[in-house]
């Protein structure tokens, strides 16, 4: 291969400008392309002009190629000899770079939709991944035509492979299709506060194609297969609403005014209500008188919060100011007294 001073400055070029196009494209271009689609309600755009320029860079590199590769040929009897493998590399790789956007931004829409209307369409890993996979698999045929590899034989053999993979792999495609049932049903979604049948609490943070995860209160994970998921008694906290009524329960004496506990308790609660993060400002708290205990006589007292992690600061606050209201309004809570009644004929022997 014997390229003229002429050719070889031509090739310099053309690759020193694809570089700098590229980087100019991806440093300054796209950023203010972003910022514009960015004011838009339509997210289609802003994924569209992220992800390309992701890609900017190695698409002006082969457009040199793609200038240079005919000054090759001319000169090269290799080039010349595998110029149409050439070209269809360079057709290739465009297309797994599409394939790759088209992926990306699926996924990305399908994740924001859920995020609007959780209702419809959870966001789960899982169908990020079917996504991505029904894209990919489709850019492979693309790319596996474009080299001239025969199509119908191989989905063919891909047929009675998948039929075998099917039957070796049944625990796992029960779990994936278990998960398509979770999601599809729409009973549990992410960011539900659930209990499990063993009595296990805790929030759904992703469905992945073989396990729904759960996050506890301590901030462990329970890793619970699909398909034993689906078929569980499972216990939804938040699917009408996510408020949350709770009691805080205290003993007062026998000697107590009731209607007088009852009255500083409610507007304790009311304070605590009004002020506490995650509260419920429009509930009404109430009181229930419950049991009479050993020593005291228990008192409930009903208040509400947003979400079901208020609840504990909710109630450690209230504890508070309750125990300062009822110092405060001579309300005695009793400690635990037992009277004992012993014969005479016991008390000589004392």
């Amino acid at each position: 291969m014997n390229l003229t001073n002429a050719q070889l400055i031509e090739i310099a070029i053309a690759f020193g400008i694809a570089i700098t196009a590229g980087w100019l494209f991806k440093k300054f271009l796209f950023p203010f392309l972003f910022k514009l689609t960015h004011k838009t309600k339509w997210k289609a755009d802003d994924l569209i002009i992220e992800n390309t320029g992701k890609w900017i860079v190695s698409w002006c590199i082969l457009a040199a190629v793609l200038y240079t590769l005919p000054l090759l040929i001319e000169v090269s009897p290799f080039c010349k000899k595998y110029e149409a493998l050439f070209y269809k590399i360079i057709k290739g790789f465009f297309y797994f770079s599409f394939t790759a956007i088209t992926a990306k931004v699926l996924a990305s829409l399908l994740e924001i939709r859920s995020k609007q209307d959780d209702s419809v369409l959870p966001s789960t890993s899982i169908l990020g991944n079917i996504i991505k996979a029904i894209v990919y698999v489709i850019g492979f045929i693309l790319i596996l035509h474009n080299f001239g590899v025969a199509i119908a034989p191989l989905v063919t053999a891909f047929g009675v492979g998948g039929l075998a993979v099917a039957l070796a792999l049944q625990p796992t495609l029960s779990n994936l299709f278990s998960g398509l049932q979770i999601i599809a049903s729409g009973k549990l979604n992410i960011g539900d506060l659930v209990q499990l049948e063993n009595g296990q609490r805790g929030v759904v943070t992703d469905i992945t194609w073989r396990n729904t995860v759960i996050k506890t209160a301590p901030g462990n994970l329970i890793i619970m297969p699909n398909s034993k998921m689906s078929d569980s008694v499972v216990e939804n906290m938040y699917l009408e609403d996510r408020h949350i009524t709770f009691f805080v329960e205290v003993g007062v004496s026998y000697s107590s005014n009731l209607e007088h506990v009852e009255q500083v308790c409610i507007e304790t609660a009311k304070a605590i209500l009004q002020t506490e993060e995650g509260a419920n400002k429009d509930f009404e708290p109430f009181v229930r008188f419950v049991l009479f205990a050993e020593s005291s006589i228990t008192v409930r007292v009903f208040l509400n919060a947003t979400e079901f992690g208020f609840q504990f600061l909710i109630t450690s606050s209230f504890i508070k100011a309750l125990h300062r209201r009822f110092n405060e309004e001579g309300i005695v809570i009793p400690f635990p007294i037992r009277t004992v009644y012993m014969p005479e004929e016991d008390k000589k022997t004392i």
